[in-house]
């Protein structure tokens, strides 16, 4: 085994995992305003599409050209999930404690909004990460996307968030989990739903332009 050689599984294992930690960290990074993670998370999936395709020429570089160029639409994005998600916990808080027959239907319904808005999030980001269309269009094909492959999306769904369940319930173990998070953990889930993600959305790119990105 020559272990100079590019194409050896080491050195390609090794690239990926080097692109996934630092990534990893220009998210951390780029996410402390808060009202920024939503361009932030973008930059990470658009890094992790181009390591998942084999084509990621400089992390570093292709994070920052991606966070300028999706910042506008990325942003009003994530304010109005962050809005919409406040609006509904809040609902539905307050229903859950609520009596009467309405408001439990409003309950359930409030429930079923939630999850809507959460597979929304799922997919936007990568979908604004891969494609480049106007905002609404973005957004329905995020929603047509997420249906159309539904058993991609409820694996996406326990990727990402059984993760961060178990740093939130598991209290003793938390300072390791943290750690994981830290140094690759956001960019290990996103390199893995790139992964999934990658099989169809090839499918819907030119060919001379695949995953070529923007």
């Amino acid at each position: 085994m020559n272990l100079l050689n590019e194409d050896n599984v080491v050195h390609v294992f090794l690239n990926k995992l080097g692109d996934i930690v630092i990534a990893n960290l220009l998210f951390i990074l780029f996410s402390i305003p808060v009202i920024t993670i939503g361009p932030s998370l973008t930059a990470l999936y658009h890094c992790m599409m181009r390591t998942v395709k084999g084509n990621n020429n400089g992390t570093t570089k292709t994070f920052f050209r991606a966070f300028k160029e999706n910042f506008k639409q990325s942003l009003i994005v994530w304010l109005l999930i962050l809005a919409a998600g406040a609006v509904i916990i809040l609902n539905i808080r307050f229903l859950l404690h609520a009596e009467g027959s309405a408001a439990h239907m409003l309950f359930y319904l409030s429930v079923g909004v939630l999850t809507l808005l959460i597979i929304f999030t799922l997919y936007i980001f990568p979908v604004i990460a891969t494609f480049a269309n106007t905002l609404g269009a973005l957004c329905r094909n995020a929603f047509l996307l997420a249906f159309m492959h539904f058993p991609t999306t409820i694996a996406i769904a326990v990727i990402t968030i059984f993760p961060l369940y178990m740093t939130y319930l598991d209290v003793k173990l938390q300072p390791l989990y943290v750690c994981c998070w830290f140094f690759f953990g956001f960019g290990l889930v996103a390199f893995i739903n790139s992964m999934l993600l990658y099989r169809f959305f090839k499918k819907l790119l030119p060919p001379e332009e695949d995953i070529t990105l923007l």
